[in-house]
């Protein structure tokens, strides 16, 4: 809606990003514009000045960096970490959180040795030694439980920095797709949003790990928990080796179990081989118990071949994927990815002429959380050097917008709820500082969030 040169919109939703890991790296070394080795090695040494009064048990920590961006186009490694210190453990993950990066002191406290067998789906790079080479990749839910974790109150001044971001960016609320969720962790989110310093509306997704607890305890689907809402149920589906972990039957089996207790799962699929198998896994649950409206999603979708497209439509499932990877990460698709697959990657407008549900999504810290970016993105398909990846899937501007409103709503059962600027809709709005209908596809990012009102209140005002 456009209002004298401004414009009025229904507050952003965020349908996947992950709150904690995003929060984290407001806690440690920032490395997402790094360069090179020795740029890592030089933000961790001036990260390491802050830990010299501190017990030689405090972790180093650093997030963010991308090998492609690096001028080596390799992991750093044990060595190049040993460099930084010897004195402290240092653990680097990787942008994408799928890998990291381990000094000596880290490995040995860890274990990680030339005896260590890593868990099912989980890789240690070694070198021709056999040693570790300190880069490990899919030990996420590993390290987790034996890293300490981040203290009380840098943890909570990471989450407060975060969603102050969350406010700025015009985001009223969001769903954690973090799949190391727990049934006690919809009780931590509620407590911060109790004493405020969470603000957005909260939904929370639980791992197919913890589905269990959830049954135990009789809990409902998208039942509210104290100040946040229960979310589907997140599975982790990848390939190591070219093998899936889970196993395609493993997988069919957590469907089906999610599936027929009433839930909506969330099933992390990236390429071919993993969408395939959730859409199979699908499809086996709905033929078992046929369920109209599950709204089943598939995170990210990122190459979808054609024949995808009916399972998708015939299966009623929804894709979940992140235009603003095209704008932030353009160029290492396009270096990395057979040009002729560049019509799979991250479709839209395919997916909207099928009447597949497609919604639109950040997964931050990934990507920054930048919604006016990901609707550039989403009509433009270019990334930020002006490389475009396969045009003919660009949206229009009201579908753009869409990706991030009533479509978010929508795949969260909240469309009477949220999405739309109409009576009776919560009162989530955002108010930008152009009229985005004056705008050239190219400078929709340029916009800027004036005001963010979440249930009547502003709570952001630049």
């Amino acid at each position: 809606m456009p209002c004298t040169g401004h414009t009025i919109l229904p507050g952003f939703i965020a349908p996947h990003l992950h709150l904690f890991a995003w929060a984290s790296r407001y806690c440690g070394a920032n490395l997402s514009t790094a360069q090179s080795i020795p740029a890592i090695q030089h933000t961790l040494k001036a990260r390491l000045a802050n830990l010299r009064h501190i017990s030689s048990q405090e972790w180093l920590r650093g997030y963010g960096y991308d090998e492609f961006f690096l001028t080596e186009k390799r992991h750093p490694n044990r060595r190049d970490l040993d460099v930084v210190t010897t004195d402290h453990p240092i653990i680097l993950r990787h942008r994408t959180g799928h890998a990291a990066v381990l000094n000596s002191l880290a490995l040995q406290q860890l274990g990680i040795d030339r005896n260590f067998a890593p868990p099912d789906g989980g890789n240690i790079e070694r070198g021709s030694n056999g040693e570790a080479t300190g880069v490990v990749y899919e030990l996420g839910s590993f390290l987790r439980t034996v890293i300490p974790p981040l203290s009380s109150q840098e943890f909570q001044s990471g989450v407060r920095t975060v969603s102050n971001e969350l406010l700025r960016q015009g985001i009223c609320a969001f769903h954690d797709a973090s799949a190391g969720n727990a049934l006690n962790d919809l009780e931590r989110f509620s407590q911060l949003r109790a004493n405020g310093t969470l603000r957005p509306h909260t939904t929370v997704m639980v791992g197919i790990d913890a589905f269990s607890q959830v049954l135990d305890a009789k809990c409902e689907p998208f039942s509210k928990h104290g100040q946040v809402r229960l979310g589907s149920i997140k599975i982790m589906l990848h390939e190591s080796g070219g093998d899936l972990y889970p196993h395609p039957d493993d997988l069919a089996e957590m469907v089906w179990r999610v599936h027929q207790h009433g839930f909506q799962v969330a099933i992390h699929a990236v390429e071919e081989a993993p969408v395939c198998a959730a859409l199979e896994a699908i499809q086996q649950a709905l033929l078992r118990l046929p369920r109209h409206d599950h709204r089943h999603r598939i995170e990210h979708c990122s190459l979808c071949p054609p024949p995808f497209l009916d399972t998708l439509a015939q299966t009623e499932s929804v894709v979940v994927m992140q235009p603003g990877f095209l704008h932030f990460y353009g160029d290492k698709y396009a270096a990395e990815i057979d040009p002729d697959l560049h019509g799979w990657l991250y479709r839209a407008k395919s997916f909207q002429d099928r009447d597949i549900p497609v919604v639109g999504s950040s997964d931050c810290p990934i990507a920054p959380q930048a919604p006016l970016a990901a609707m550039q993105a989403a009509m433009t398909r270019q990334s930020q050097t002006g490389i475009f990846l396969n045009p003919s899937e660009r949206l229009s501007l009201s579908k753009a917008i869409a990706l991030f409103t009533s479509a978010g709503a929508w795949v969260g059962f909240e469309e009477h709820q949220a999405g739309r600027l109409a009576p009776d809709m919560r009162a989530d709005l955002v108010v930008l500082d152009s009229d985005l209908t004056a705008l050239p596809a190219e400078s929709i990012s340029s916009a800027t969030v004036q005001t963010t009102i979440i249930d009547g209140q502003v709570v952001f005002s630049a």
